[in-house]
């Protein structure tokens, strides 16, 4: 897979240059050639930020509005599926930890759990260093195979990574009927109305369906116990096992009592209210019913899909400060990478540009490439893109 870079004049609604790769020192130079370039509309802060910062000072730059959503709802995704969680770990932590005498543990299976956590530390800052690697290398021009012969990498994890601007995270398995987790949002409701006896739950969530075992159902109501000062410890579990990282958020849709993914929950999260349908609105009620960080997350998405659509600026740093506040670390982790392009952010918000037809003339370029078997060349797409030019 090879891919290159299409310029488009946003007032003359037409293809202007089709370069042959996708190089930030090759586009800025592109650009200090044509210096009648005034407004850059581009989708995020990346490779073309940092190629019209080099070759196009003069130019305002404007972040596209749709990729700024398509970000939002991605981080909310990432949260409600637990992947967002503030784990980076330095190499300087790892050494620490390694160094570090183990302190003592209750038993040991609390030991595992710890060591495991701790794996799983290392393993996911080693996995961050890689990816970084493979960006750094595909910013300063080197191409895919170039990258994975020299990392020792398969050409295909290589070019997934370098199409994200972010690591991807392994994905979570959905829970089964024979998990508690999967009963969670029912076992939590039930906690909160004071029922804490296990051989209660276990009755209540073998009549909806759950198939596994007594012991598994204690264990993982154990921290639960544990974080909750007025119970005893009854059912013979143990009083100073450690409490897990916050779970998934896992809520089943009362229309079809199927459990909610993260990529529609995210999907509802940012879609206004007036544009549902009756059983999306009636999906969104039971998600803030069950998670107080949905029900934030929404209020943030409604106001941020308000400022870009409303042209009120001056909102725009009560919106960050409120993102920051809201103690949510996806929401958080969005408002540092806004405050990093955050010029282009308030182009947003004041300019009416957008990457609209720049996708248009994409999708343009790909059905020309498929009638020609991908096997034209830059020289010929160009010539067909441009036909009155040439």
């Amino acid at each position: 897979m090879k891919f290159g870079t299409i310029v488009v004049d946003l007032e003359r609604r037409r293809v202007v240059d089709l370069l042959a790769d996708r190089r930030a020192d090759r586009t800025a130079d592109w650009l200090r050639q044509h210096p009648e370039v005034e407004i850059i509309s581009r989708d995020r802060d990346g490779l073309y930020a940092d190629a019209a910062r080099q070759g196009a000072p003069q130019a305002r730059q404007v972040a596209d509005r749709f990729h700024l959503l398509k970000n939002l709802r991605e981080t909310i995704a990432r949260q409600l599926g637990g992947f967002e969680a503030p784990i980076r770990a330095s190499a300087t932590e790892i050494e620490d930890d390694q160094d570090a005498p183990q302190q003592p543990t209750v038993d040991d299976r609390h030991s595992e759990t710890v060591e495991r956590e701790r794996l799983r530390r290392h393993r996911r800052a080693a996995r961050l260093a890689m990816f970084d690697k493979i960006r750094a290398l595909y910013d300063a021009g080197s191409t895919v195979r170039e990258i994975a012969q020299k990392l020792g990498l398969g050409p295909r994890r290589v070019y997934r990574w370098v199409r994200r601007i972010d690591m991807p995270e392994h994905s979570a398995m959905a829970p089964k009927p024979c998990t508690p987790v999967y009963f969670g949002a029912f076992l939590a409701r039930r906690w909160a109305e004071g029922t804490t006896k296990v051989r209660h739950l276990f009755s209540d969530i073998r009549h909806r369906g759950y198939t596994g075992s007594y012991s598994h159902l204690a264990r993982f109501l154990a921290p639960w116990r544990n974080n909750d000062p007025s119970q005893d410890g009854d059912d013979g579990l143990a009083a100073d096992q450690e409490a897990p990282a916050p779970l998934p958020v896992h809520v089943m849709d009362p229309s079809t009592g199927r459990r909610i993914s993260p990529l529609v929950a995210a999907a509802l999260c940012i879609k206004p209210r007036r544009q549902m349908t009756t059983r999306q609105i009636i999906s969104v009620d039971a998600l803030k019913a069950a998670s107080a960080d949905f029900a934030t997350m929404r209020h943030l998405a409604m106001r941020f899909r308000g400022l870009l659509r409303g042209g009120a600026v001056e909102k725009l740093d009560g919106w960050l400060s409120d993102a920051r506040r809201s103690g949510i670390y996806g929401m958080q982790r969005f408002a540092r990478a806004l405050r990093h392009d955050i010029k282009a952010v308030r182009n947003a918000v004041l300019e009416p540009w957008s990457n609209g037809q720049t996708e248009g003339q994409i999708n343009r370029l790909k059905t020309l490439k498929r009638t020609m078997y991908g096997r034209a060349g830059v020289d010929l797409l160009r010539a067909r893109l441009m036909p009155l030019q040439n």
